[in-house]
């Protein structure tokens, strides 16, 4: 006989049973009848999901507006901590309901928008328009489920990191360009303008377009183009154009094979590669990695980095950050500003893993209703409470993540290619990875990086790019950038 589970007996209002000898509970003296809490075992009302919003008040109003109600649906945690050495999988979701808009969430560039009854308007300036709200589809289900009545989409993979995407883009004519390039390289010197001008040629943006024009020059000349171009190029320019033939997925390889050198670790180049980024792209790299190095990414970071930051990896590289149309769930946002604080403040040191495993397990609108909320619950700023409880390579980390969801707009992206420009040492390759980004991503993150530029620092990207670097490589960047 089980003695864990008790029998069940009266019927509950929403599909659930009450322990038997219970029923529901009776109502609180005082409370109006629509405020009373919801003690079903089942489903939610189906009210909720009609039209009727729920009385449910969250338990931190939204920033500039206290005590304002919004529909919402009591939740309970998704969030269940720990670390697996041996399978490396973190992040456990239980399954529950998902909850209409929350006012924390920001629906990444191009995802799908939830139920119109939900969705609140917001008017953005254009720097804005990559960081829009998140829809509210359900925590994904356990086996054999559905969530209800809505469907995680998986975030697709960046341009270049998925063979199939080449099916989506359309033949070009290249045959002008590939007797270009042929021309500015052959005989005596080189041309670096007309390179600059075929290389940075926005037909060819798309990755697979670029693959396009390197097959039809090699396939027309029988040359290969990456050793012509190091044959007439040098430096950090020469590098550059390498880069773009090489394409985001390949560079990105080549960037972490250089970063993770026994001579010493690029901690900033392998926080570029691998932090802020998809699981679809993060198992097209390590997969990449593996196929080009012939051994493990997560094993070739382990020799090269200390433990604490060799775990992080180690949940960055399982692939199992939430999807961008994974929800904001304001009870499970509660929960896990209640972790953070428990793991930083609340204790003498701090517990490393724990901050970590929240961080790399949380999209962009979570990290930033987490920021949100950490504010309002404790009054305090979830990066000042970053940066005053950690250092060197963990810190940075940390509010790499932090900053990416939380910056206005663009913002992020441009303070990142600002810093190496103001450098007296600049490491030009940082330089490059950073504006290849930018280049080879959507445009709408561009233009928001640009736009935020002109805001904060009342200058271009273009201008910046142009007082710090010079010759053909500058010629090269600001191509890159297209901004006028």
């Amino acid at each position: 006989m089980n003695t864990q589970n008790p029998p069940y007996g009266q019927q509950g209002p929403y599909g659930g049973q009450y322990p038997q000898g219970q029923g529901p509970p009776g109502p609180i003296p005082g409370q109006p009848a629509g405020q009373q809490p919801f003690y079903g075992y089942g489903s939610a009302p189906a009210g909720s999901y009609q039209g009727q919003p729920s009385s449910y008040q969250p338990p931190y109003p939204p920033a500039g507006a206290p005590g304002q109600q919004y529909p919402g649906q009591q939740q309970a945690p998704g969030y269940m901590s720990g670390y697996n050495d041996q399978s490396t999988q973190y992040g456990q979701h239980y399954t529950h309901q998902p909850v209409p808009q929350s006012p924390y969430s920001h629906q990444a560039y191009g995802a799908a928008q939830p139920p119109q009854q939900w969705q609140q308007q917001q008017q953005q300036p254009p720097q804005q328009q990559y960081q829009q709200q998140h829809p509210q589809p359900g925590y994904a289900p356990g086996p054999g489920q559905q969530p209800y009545g809505y469907n995680i989409q998986p975030t697709p993979a960046s341009p270049g990191y998925d063979p199939a995407q080449k099916l989506m883009v359309q033949r070009i004519d290249t045959s002008a360009d590939v007797e270009a390039l042929r021309k500015a390289m052959k005989g005596m010197g080189c041309d670096e303008r007309a390179l600059v001008r075929v290389f940075a040629n926005h037909k060819y943006q798309n990755p697979w377009a670029f693959q396009q024009l390197r097959n039809d020059y090699e396939s027309r000349f029988m040359r290969d183009l990456v050793k012509d171009v190091k044959g007439e190029t040098r430096g950090d320019f020469e590098d550059a154009l390498v880069a773009l033939i090489r394409g985001p997925l390949d560079h990105d390889v080549y960037t972490l094979d250089k970063a993770l050198d026994r001579a010493g670790t690029d901690e900033e180049a392998l926080m570029d590669v691998l932090l802020c980024r998809s699981n679809a792209d993060i198992r097209a790299i390590a997969a990449e990695y593996r196929h080009v190095k012939g051994k493990d990414l997560l094993a070739a970071i382990k020799d090269d980095v200390d433990d604490t930051l060799f775990r992080l990896y180690s949940m960055v590289l399982s692939a199992t950050r939430a999807e961008d149309a994974a929800p904001v769930v304001p009870a499970d946002i509660d929960h896990k500003i209640t972790e953070l604080q428990r793991a930083t403040e609340g204790i003498i040191g701090t517990n490393d893993i724990a901050v970590a495993q929240i961080f790399t397990s949380a999209n962009a609108a979570q990290l930033r209703a987490m920021s949100i909320a950490y504010q309002h619950k404790y009054h305090r700023s979830l990066q000042d409470v970053i940066e005053r409880e950690f250092r060197g390579d963990m810190e940075d980390a940390l509010l790499r993540m932090l900053t990416s969801a939380t910056e206005d707009g663009g913002k992020a992206d441009a303070d990142a290619l600002r810093a190496p420009l103001l450098k007296t040492l600049q490491n030009k390759k940082i330089i490059t990875y950073r504006v290849l980004r930018l280049y080879w991503g959507d445009r709408a993150r561009l233009y928001a990086a640009q736009a935020a530029h002109q805001k904060f620092y009342h200058k271009t990207l273009t201008k910046e790019l142009k007082e710090s670097l010079s010759g053909d490589y500058e010629n090269l960047m600001v191509a890159l950038i297209g901004e006028k």
